[in-house]
């Protein structure tokens, strides 16, 4: 039992005549005989009743004319629903995203992508970059928003966008009545920054640049999210390292200063699977691409 089984057959019950029927469905009267012949055989029963003058349905045919046209509508939605997934205009999507990326740009990049398509649901897990590495490797998730560069060369990252931290200190801090302050200004200071597992190399780059300005932090205190930063500078625990001015979220007793000199930067990418995104999310990172370009444009 195929399609054209059932198409002919409902075109036969509803035209009530084989001559009709069969340019309704644009094959020749015998064809149209065959393929009914096909499907009764298929099915053990008959399902119309022939004679010269008309054709009818057997008890069997009628009960059957209702779950062909069901089965043909259901064929119908099940094309429609392959070809819109496969546009990137219907489906689920699994995302990961680390801390930071949550805060500085998936709000928008979800609002976005969704609006396209009332369809389209996203399904968004917190993540570290590491843990969406294994994830991307199991096909645990379709795609990751995370912090290149990636440790696994069996995926693929496109960044995104690349941010300069700023810096969140007590109100009453002595550098506080400074517009911008210099990273060596910070020689005695506890830095207070995300956990090392967040993002490796980030992290390890912001170690690496406090040393190439001649000093390492008194303290490097682990805090996230970034409220967690924030709340702990503003009760005189260090000076935090905030990226994206999206982040610097009002808290009484807190600051924001901008770094002068050197400095150090978030980068932000969406990672896929080596063989490469599927069109539902490539058309994410598109989006998702349009909306960084839209944060780096904010954050001059």
């Amino acid at each position: 039992m195929d399609r054209r089984n059932l198409e002919c057959f409902v075109a036969i019950a509803e035209e009530g005549h084989f001559h009709r029927a069969a340019e309704r469905c644009n094959i020749s009267q015998p064809g149209i005989s065959q393929q009914l012949r096909k499907l009764e055989e298929h099915l053990g029963v008959v399902l119309l009743n022939r004679s010269s003058r008309q054709v009818s349905l057997t008890p069997a045919g009628a009960a059957f004319l209702a779950e062909a046209r069901r089965l043909l509508q259901d064929m119908d939605n099940a094309t429609l629903i392959a070809r819109r997934v496969d546009q990137g205009l219907q489906g689920m999507l699994v995302i990961g995203a680390t801390a930071s990326s949550l805060f500085i740009l998936l709000p928008e990049i979800i609002e976005r992508f969704t609006s396209a398509g009332s369809e389209i649901r996203v399904e968004v897990r917190h993540m570290t970059t590491y843990e969406q590495e294994i994830a991307l490797e199991r096909q645990e998730i379709h795609a990751g928003i995370c912090h290149p560069p990636l440790s696994s060369r069996d995926l693929r990252c496109e960044m995104l966008v690349t941010l300069p931290f700023s810096l969140v200190m007590p109100s009453r801090h002595p550098l506080a009545g400074r517009k911008t302050v210099h990273l060596r200004d910070l020689r005695d200071e506890n830095a207070i920054l995300f956990p090392r597992q967040v993002g490796p190399i980030l992290y390890d780059g912001m170690i690496s640049l406090f040393r190439q300005e001649g000093f390492l932090p008194q303290r490097i205190i682990e805090a996230s999210p970034v409220q967690s930063i924030i709340a702990m500078a503003a009760c005189g625990a260090g000076v935090g390292f905030v990226a994206s001015r999206v982040q610097r979220l009002p808290r009484p007793g807190a600051i924001f200063r901008d770094i002068t000199g050197p400095r150090p930067h978030i980068t932000l990418g969406i990672a896929f699977p080596e063989a490469g995104p599927s069109n539902l999310a490539r058309a994410f990172a598109d989006c998702a691409k349009e909306v960084a370009e839209e944060l780096l444009d904010n954050e001059k």
